[in-house]
């Protein structure tokens, strides 16, 4: 009887503290915002004795709820990109879906799973899940990061970037940011280098 009375009680406590029953729907209610730029200079700085080179692609601004995030292990560039964040929002940041859904960010890839029971998203699930690679313009900027928790709301703005990164003048990697929120899979995430954030635990 003490095991049942236990195990109800640890079902009660994880039940309370289950981010997914706690979304305000109408705080990311919004589709994130975005327009392309042409001929804005690059952002460049070294790190860990690589040359970084930051070529904006568009500026970018979203307000979301991180389902998942990750920090360690990411790859070898996590010193130049050190976070990742999976964010969701408009149809999705609704507790009604959220619900029937799990989350996983490994390996610079977010994996999500629903339920037969899921209700419809207008428009789908991908168009409202995004994983992002966050890069910090700022040390203030960095600290707020350091923050976001999953089920945090996060404010953020800044560019959508695509990456290059030198080490002792040859390349070592090239990536490419995401422009839409429909694509899937390699390629699909978006990198953003954060001017300022706001993050509510």
């Amino acid at each position: 009887m003490r095991i049942r009375l236990s195990l109800v009680a640890l079902v009660l406590v994880s039940a309370c503290r289950d981010w997914r029953s706690r979304v305000d729907r109408s705080r990311a209610a919004a589709e994130p915002e975005q327009a392309l730029v042409t001929g804005v200079a690059a952002i460049e700085f070294d790190v860990k004795s690589h040359h970084v080179r930051l070529t904006p692609r568009a500026t970018y601004r979203i307000t979301g709820y991180a389902a998942e995030t990750s920090r360690k292990l990411l790859d070898q560039w996590e010193f130049v990109v050190p976070l990742d964040v999976a964010f969701v929002w408009g149809p999705v940041a609704d507790p009604a879906v959220l619900k029937h859904m799990k989350f996983h960010l490994s390996d610079r890839y977010v994996s999500y799973w629903y339920d037969a029971t899921t209700p419809p998203v207008a428009g789908g699930l991908p168009a409202h899940i995004a994983n992002n690679h966050l890069i910090p313009a700022t040390d203030d900027v960095a600290r707020e990061l350091d923050r976001v928790q999953i089920g945090s709301l996060v404010k953020l703005q800044g560019k959508l970037v695509d990456v290059e990164i030198r080490d002792h003048g040859q390349v070592a990697a090239r990536m490419r940011t995401s422009l839409t929120r429909t694509d899937v899979g390699s390629g699909a995430c978006e990198i953003i280098w954060v001017e300022s954030v706001e993050v509510e635990e």
